[in-house]
């Protein structure tokens, strides 16, 4: 009887043992990964949920991120929450909610310990999402000074309410970034105007340590909110612009591609379109990774990275993808809700980062430069210039 008391007891403390291995397996203090060797690469993507500034910009429909003192002061601000927002929850939480410099500081200190808690100061080449504009940008440059970010761009798109792209980089940027504009094809007259308002994809070329050129686009593909089609539509562009820069070139494409897992399932988007011209993260690395988003209890990848051809094991650039690399990033406390999910801002009780974990890799040099690239752009882009060519001045409807 003692015997069995015994047997019983080291089982349950075995069985609590496993447990709390595998909580702590998952919610690690520390970066796991061994360190970055000097030929290497780091390549990080985040949606940062929501970053504004805390002033109106002319042409953005940001009144849910300024002051609460500025939108009692002023009623056309308040107006603008009524008309600019088409449910009683946005209404209410544009009219309610204070964005003050205080707030926006404990944000960005945040991000600040999720960015530099990667590789000790941060990934070389990060790639943003949901940001709204220079200024902002450049406050988080600033909180984010251990990791030297040189190259700083941002293009101010077509999406009404503020929802921009945006790179930072150790690495000097080669030639004028693009925000390229999707050929969308509409399927009736409601879709063809929103879609005119949608988010494009930011390409950036910077120089890599050995003088060949990296290729960066950064997107954030239309919300669930909107048909799939449109989702296939901008997935075919992104996949032509990774072609267009021929079969050996080093081409990444990073951001939220707002894919769920029950979409790629039916719908095959990453599978059929961007995975004929490079590798999908999640499918080739992270396999111990639930996802980076999670929607009542569901988990999705909708953050994803594709590599290009060139950066494969039998590709022929100079660098190559280490799958082995790919990772969530979900290690601090900051950023993490119950041990497990992402922890989104909260403007009441300043804490918490986004709804989305970033999602990182690293990329190895296996030769000496290929085509190497002399010329380099101003040392530290401030603030790329929009392409004449057609810029709506409207925005979609997702997020």
């Amino acid at each position: 009887m003692k015997n069995l008391r015994l047997i019983s007891q080291l089982s349950l403390a075995v069985l609590l043992a496993f447990s709390l291995g595998c909580a702590v397996s998952f919610n690690r203090p520390t970066w796991q990964l061994p360190p970055k060797a000097d030929d290497e690469i780091s390549v990080m993507s985040f949606n940062v949920e929501n970053l504004f500034d805390t002033v109106k910009t002319p042409g953005h429909n940001d009144e849910t991120y300024l002051p609460l003192s500025l939108k009692k002061r002023d009623a056309s601000l308040r107006k603008a929450c009524e008309d600019n927002n088409d449910s009683t929850y946005r209404r209410n939480e544009c009219l309610g909610t204070d964005w003050t410099q205080d707030a926006l500081d404990a944000k960005l200190e945040n991000i600040g310990k999720v960015v530099l808690g990667v590789d000790g100061n941060g990934p070389d080449n990060l790639m943003l999402i949901e940001i709204e504009s220079d200024v902002v940008l450049a406050q988080l440059n600033k909180v984010l000074e251990k990791a030297n970010y040189k190259t700083q761009v941002i293009i101010d798109g077509p999406d009404k309410r503020g929802i921009n792209l945006a790179f930072l980089s150790r690495l000097p940027l080669l030639g004028k970034p693009v925000l390229h504009p999707i050929p969308w094809k509409p399927e009736n007259d409601k879709d063809k105007e929103w879609m005119e308002k949608s988010r494009r994809i930011l390409e950036v070329t910077v120089k890599a340590p050995n003088g060949d050129p990296i290729t960066f686009l950064v997107g954030h593909f239309p919300s669930q909110s909107n048909p799939s089609y449109w989702r296939e539509q901008i997935a075919a562009y992104a996949a032509e612009l990774i072609k267009a820069k021929g079969p050996d070139a080093m081409v990444v494409l990073g951001g939220d591609l707002n894919v769920t897992h029950e979409e790629e399932e039916s719908k095959k988007i990453l599978t059929n379109t961007l995975g004929h011209v490079g590798a999908i993260s999640h499918f080739v690395g992270c396999k111990s990774c639930d996802g980076t988003h999670n929607y009542r209890k569901s988990w999705s990848f909708l953050d994803v990275q594709v590599f290009s051809k060139g950066l494969l094991a039998d590709g022929k650039g100079s660098y190559k993808l280490l799958p082995e690399t790919i990772d969530v990033i979900r290690y601090n406390d900051v950023h993490l809700s119950k041990g497990k999910y992402p922890k989104r801002w909260d403007s009441e009780t300043q804490t918490g980062v986004s709804d989305h974990f970033p999602l990182y890799s690293r990329l190895k040099q296996r030769s000496p430069a290929k085509t190497p690239v002399k010329e380099e752009a101003a040392p530290a882009a401030k603030k790329a210039t929009p392409p004449k060519a057609k810029t709506p001045k409207k925005k979609s409807s997702g997020s």
